[in-house]
Order: structure tokens, then sequence, then C-alpha cells
């Protein structure tokens, strides 16, 4: 790691001197403020309120300490008579009250001898008294006021002093408070410790508590601005005009936690081959801080923060309990605990909530030291890093300059693997990713190292796999494929969207196309658009489809005018299926040529027919020969269109239309044969067409005992589905079966004379 970087790792602030420190202050200001207020403005007469600063490790508690302490002597009027007590950052050695008055009894005479010359000795004269810890107390005060002193102590980690208190010294430490004027404590804590939450404590509710979260977006800016040399701050400044963005990446990696910023600077800026190698190395320096982090916390609490972190996104308490085989109510107070620590914050659900580390960098840590080396989540940090922080140029930029070097630099074998994982997540184009897998295990093969063999499948190879179990019908398989991959780019969440979308699973259709979208697409935009429709949320197809044009999709035009003709809104539909058209999307032809039909413009219709099938479209010649049957004209215009293009069209719809226009031109027997040929494959694929055009038709050209043969068919019960067209066709027999019409129910007659008025116009519109 490069100098300046080891240089940021000593930003102490209690390492530097006065006016550097002092300069460097450009974070925390309005909680410096807010207390500096409160002293400036106490009467001092009096007890006042006491303070603690509340923050994890490196949110910069001591900084404000120190602030104060230096602010206080240079205030004119302050000074005068306000004496700031700074306790080093570490009070492990302190241990009771005693202990609190002896150190200020030797700060005191270190810094303040004219005033308060001998006071250690003095204080230690009752060493051996009963009631040491009063005497200690009562000397101070006399001597404070004595001299017309008040004390500011400034006591970092707080909770240790207050946690190693007796409960009886607790509550002396309380009364003391509440009744000198001679000491103000203005604490800082990593913790909410109990004494101040629990109501049967001494101390619950008794100190006015400042939270300190992350920085801002504008104060991460205001620190990165002071660290480094002038090189770069021009970096910065250059970052902050032409990519803000990177800022705000590394503010939510870090948390906006001021140490881990400065910890992480010269990778920010820097940002060379080596950024992987200086995330592990400043990732070993955090070890100590994260370990005391974790060690500080009940075992309970322990298991809940590993299931949160391995995980890495977010989770609900039952998806915890599970995790760690609690009871949810047990899990949920703790998590409420967790809160208080700081080390997981959440977001509302609805009813639920979802929990999540709060420092991501913790969690990253968390991941590389305890995550399982085939574990894709441990990765996950890196590839999030990646995606936040370069575009694809650049990822593609990095995968080929890793092939060149990745020989000549002698990488750590881990390393190669997971980078090489990372910016396959990433997304780099598939071929690339193919190219830089085989490279990596060629190298990992090289020098001789077994985690070839944890190389992830290629995306090539995935694809296949999924495409192969799709085209054999086998949507479950092609799905569990993906989800044994682990893979999350958004072609793999299009490719989920897509599978359940053809399985109707429309909700789990909608997550993972919106997922897709989140990750980049834009084809997403026009399945989505599909799923809405197919679920007739029309507002929500239509933004859908608005948004794939936008995007370039010329086929949304097609969609919006299948949209738009659903809700018969004609002439949107018309726009869309002629800017279709004008994007040589030939199916809007024929589309358009039905959209015609329905508003009875028959001539346009025809020609929109024609110009399907002259442009080629399989199935095109359907239409127009329907439309020709339903105009009763062009019978062999009809026919041919059929014959010539049979096999070309799907064979549901071939044989139905061929056996209606065979019969139409009285070629009765091969009508017979079809329509027999279309009820076998009906019955199939338990399929659900209306037969009545060709019944009805069939009885309007006299054919009534052939009707009477079909519907009588045992094998297929046409005589029960269409009952009312048997009636209709006994009225027409009723002198060879006269007692068969007789068993019709009243409840028939009015839609059986319906029938038979229907078969009267037949008759009267194809000249039969």
């Amino acid at each position: 790691m490069s100098q300046t970087n080891q240089a940021g790792y000593k930003y102490n602030p209690n390492e530097m001197g006065e006016d550097e420190f002092l300069q460097r202050f450009v974070v925390r200001q309005e909680v410096f403020d807010e207390i500096f207020e409160a002293l400036q403005s106490a009467d001092y007469s009096v007890p006042n309120q006491h303070h603690i600063i509340v923050g994890q490790r490196g949110q910069g508690k001591t900084t404000i300490l120190r602030k104060v302490g230096i602010e206080l002597k240079k205030d004119k009027k302050l000074s005068k008579f306000l004496i700031p007590v700074q306790f080093s950052e570490e009070q492990y050695s302190m241990r009771g009250l005693c202990s609190l008055w002896e150190t200020v009894a030797e700060h005191l005479e270190d810094y303040h001898e004219a005033l308060f010359e001998g006071a250690l000795e003095k204080v230690e004269m009752h060493e051996d008294d009963d009631n040491y810890e009063m005497k200690c107390f009562s000397y101070l005060e006399k001597q404070l006021k004595h001299h017309n002193r008040k004390l500011v102590l400034l006591i970092d980690n707080i909770n240790i002093l207050l946690e190693s208190l007796k409960e009886q010294e607790q509550h002396h430490l309380r009364e003391i408070l509440l009744t000198s004027s001679s000491f103000i404590i203005v604490g800082g804590s990593t913790k909410m410790f109990e004494q101040q939450y629990e109501y049967a404590k001494p101390f619950y509710e008794f100190f006015n508590i400042i939270m300190l979260d992350g920085l801002s977006f504008d104060e991460a800016i205001a620190l990165l601005k002071i660290l480094g040399n002038k090189e770069q701050t021009k970096k910065i400044k250059k970052l902050i005009k032409n990519n803000p963005a990177r800022i705000e990446t590394l503010r939510r990696v870090t948390g906006g936690v001021p140490r881990t910023i400065v910890m992480l600077f010269n990778i920010f800026v820097e940002d060379n081959s080596n950024t992987f190698n200086d995330l592990m190395k400043v990732l070993d320096d955090v070890t100590p801080l994260y370990q005391e982090r974790m060690n500080h916390i009940p075992k309970v609490l322990q298991n809940i923060t590993h299931a949160i972190a391995m995980n890495w996104d977010g989770m609900l308490t039952k998806e915890i309990a599970q995790k760690t085989k609690l009871e949810s109510k047990v899990v949920s107070a703790q998590l409420k605990q967790l809160e208080k620590y700081h080390i997981i914050e959440s977001e509302s659900l609805g009813k639920n909530k979802i929990y999540s580390i709060k420092e991501r960098f913790f969690n990253i840590w968390y991941l590389m030291r305890f995550g399982k080396k085939r574990d894709r989540k441990r990765v996950e940090w890196l590839i999030r890093f990646l995606l936040a922080w370069y575009n694809k140029d650049e990822l593609e930029q990095k995968a080929k300059r890793f092939m060149t070097t990745c020989k000549k630099n002698n990488y750590h074998p881990e390393y190669a693997l997971q980078y090489t994982e990372a910016l396959s997540y990433a997304g780099i184009d598939d071929d690339l990713e193919h190219e830089l897998k085989k490279s990596t295990k060629n190298y990992l093969n090289d020098v001789g190292s077994s985690l070839k063999n944890d190389l992830s499948e290629t995306n090539r190879k995935l694809y296949q796999k999924v495409v192969n179990h799709y085209q054999d019908n086998n949507i479950k398989k092609a799905i569990e494929v993906l989800e044994k991959s682990r893979k999350k780019t958004s072609i793999i969440f299009y490719m989920f969207g897509f599978l359940y979308q053809k399985q109707k699973e429309y909700e789990k259709a909608e997550t993972y196309y919106l997922k897709s979208i989140e990750s980049g697409s834009t084809e997403a935009f026009l399945n989505l658009g599909n799923v809405y429709q197919e679920q007739k949320e029309y507002a929500k197809a239509e933004t859908y489809y608005l948004k794939a044009r936008e995007s370039g999709n010329t086929d949304a035009f097609y969609n919006l005018g299948n949209l738009y003709q659903e809700q018969k809104e004609y002439e949107k539909a018309k726009t869309y299926y002629l800017k279709a058209i004008e994007s040589e999307d030939t199916d809007a032809l024929n589309n358009l040529g039905l959209l015609y039909k329905k508003q009875k413009e028959y001539e346009k219709a025809e020609t929109y027919y024609l110009k399907s099938i002259e442009s080629g479209i399989k199935n095109a010649t359907n239409p127009l020969a329907w439309h020709y049957f339903e105009q009763a004209k062009k019978k062999k215009s009809a026919l041919n269109l059929i014959q010539q293009n049979y096999n070309d069209m799907p064979k549901y719809h071939n044989t139905y239309i061929l056996s209606v226009i065979e019969l139409w031109v009285e070629n009765f027997s091969a009508s017979y044969d079809k329509f027999l040929e279309w009820i076998e494959y009906e019955e199939a694929v338990s399929a659900e067409y209306d037969m009545s055009i060709y019944l009805n038709l069939l009885i309007a050209k006299g054919q009534l005992y052939k009707a009477k043969e079909f519907m009588e068919l045992p094998k297929y019960q046409l005589k029960e589905r269409y009952k009312p067209i048997w009636y209709a066709l006994m009225s027409l027999m009723q002198d060879d079966f006269p007692h068969e019409i007789k068993k019709m129910g009243s409840e028939l007659k009015g839609t059986v004379d319906e029938v038979l008025e229907e078969i009267e116009k037949l008759k009267v519109k194809y000249a039969l």
C-alpha cells in the first residue's frame, strides 16, 4: 500500500498538532455546536445538564471531545473559570469512583499546578479510609470552589467507566451530578448502555444523548477534501465535479464512518491496478476494531449478527429466526438491542422490517473472514463495489488487463478466483467472460491450485442449459439451473422473469423483471408490460411499453397497438400499428387488418391482410381466408389461400379454417374429414374452441343428418356441449324425430329460437 495511504491511517485527532487538528475539523460541526452552545449558555451557579455522544468506533466522538476541550481554553469568557479535563480514549484501568477522582486530581496537578499543587497526594492520603471516595470528591469540590473553578470532564468511552461502577457508586455519582455545580460531563460511548435506557437503573434518561450517524454526502466530500497531498486534492475536486456517484459509493460502503473513509482514501483516489490487494490490506487493518465490536456484545447478539452478515442482503425477522433457530419473539427483542448498538439498521416494509448490517465495510470484513470459499456472497461486496465504481467499458478493460498481467504479477490464487468471479457477476460481455474464466482457469492450473474447480460456469454454458430445458418444455428444470448458478445479472433476472411468466406466475415474473431493470436491462420493460397486460393492469402495461419505446425498443409500437386495441381505443391502436409497420414490424400488418375488420372497414382490412401475405409472414393467410368467409365472397380465393399455405399454419387453425371453407364451397367430404381432424386435435390438447359456426353452417347447408351424426358421436359429446344447436336441429327434423324436441326444457326455447334465426341468416348471407 502506498505511503500516502499509510499516512492516512495515522489520522488520529489526539496525535495532531492543535493548528492542524482545527484545520481538519470539517465534519460533525453541528454536534460540536450543540454541545458548546449548551456550555456557553449554562448557569454555573447550579448543577447543569450532562451530555454523552453515542456512535460506533470511528464516528468522530474523540474528535468532538478534543474540539470541545480546545475551544473551552480559547473562549475568553469560559476559560476564566472552566477547566477541561481530557481523559484518554481507553478507560480499562479506571475502576470505581475513586479512580475517577484520582485521575481528575492528577490532571489538575499536572496542568494547573499553581492552583492545585499536590492534589493527587492529598487525596491519596485518605486511601485507607472507609469513605475514601467521598473524601476524594469533597477535597476536589472544596478546592474548586476555593479557586472559583468548574470542571468539564471529557470522558471518552464513558460506558466502560459507568459499567465498572457498583450500583451504590452509580447512585452516588448521580447524586453528585444532580447536586454539584462543580462538574459537567461530556462523554463518548460506542453504545447505548443499559444505565441510560433501563428504567430501574440510576442513570435512566439522565444524560442528554447525542447520536452520531454516518456522514452525509456533503460531509463526506468535506472530509475527503482535507485528506492527502496536493495532487490527491486535485483528483478529489475532479471526482466531485465529474463523478460524484463514486463519492456516494464510498460513503455507503463505509456506512459514512469517518475513520473507515480515511482508511479507504488512497484506494478511492488512486484507483490503481492493485485495488483488490489494497482492500485486503485495509480489511486486515480493521480486524482488531471489528473483532472488538463483536466481542463487546452478548453471544446471542453475535449469532444474530452472524446470520445477517453472512446473508449480505437484508433479512426479515422470520428469516433470521430460521437461520439462528430462535423464536421470532426472541429475535425481535434482540434486533432492537442490535440497533441500539448501531450494528444493524432496519427499513420498514409494511408491517414488517428488513434488517441489514449498518456499516457495509464491516459486512465486507465479516464475509471475507467467515464466508465459505465457494459462497458467492463472499465476493458479493466486491461485485457491488465494481458495479458502483466502474461503468461497463471500464470493467471490461479491467478484465482484459487482468488476463494480460495475471501470470506476470503472480497473483495469489484466491485473489485470481475472487476477482474473476466478481468481474463475471458484474456483467461484462459474455464472450469476454468466457475468455476471462478460461484464462484464470489456466493460470490456477499452472500454479497447481485446486481453486480452478471453484470457478463458476460461464454465462454462455448457463444460457444454453436453460434454453435446452425450455425447448424441452421443462421450465421447472430451467429455473433450477438459474437458481443453482446464484448469478445476479440483468440477463439472469430477465430469464427468471421470462420463465415465470410462461408459467403464469406473474408475481415472481414481475419481481425478476424489475430486478433486471434495476440491473440495467431495457429489454425487460417490454416483458413487464406484457405481464401487466396479461393481468389486465392496463395502466401499468402502458407505462412499461412507453418506457421500452423511450429506451429505443421499436417492438413497443406493436405492443402498444395491441394494448389499445384490447381497450377498444382504436385510433391509438392504429397510430402505433402504423409506427410498428414503419419500423418494419410486419406482424402489425395482420393486427391492423383485424382492427379495420372490427370497424367494418373491410377494404382496408383486406389491404393489410394482403400486405401481410406479401411480407411472407406465416399464418398470414388465416385471417384473410377467414375474412373472405365472413364477407361471403371469393370462395375459391379463400380455399386456395388455405390449401397453398396449409403446412405453414398451426394445426388447430388450418384444420378449423379449412373445414369451414370446404363446407362453404360444398366440398362436403373434405370438410367432414377436416372437421373430425380438428375435433381430434382439440381432444388431444384439451382445448376449447367454438364449433358453433361449423355446426350452424352445416345445418344451413341442409346437411341435417350429417350434423346429427357429428353431434351424437359419443367420444366428443357435442350434443351436450351445444345443446341449443341440438334442439334447433331437432326442431328442423321433428317430422323424423317427433319426440326428441319434446325433451327440451322451456328455459332453452329463447336460445333455440336465436340459433334458428342465425341459421336463416347464414342461408341468406352465403346464398345457400
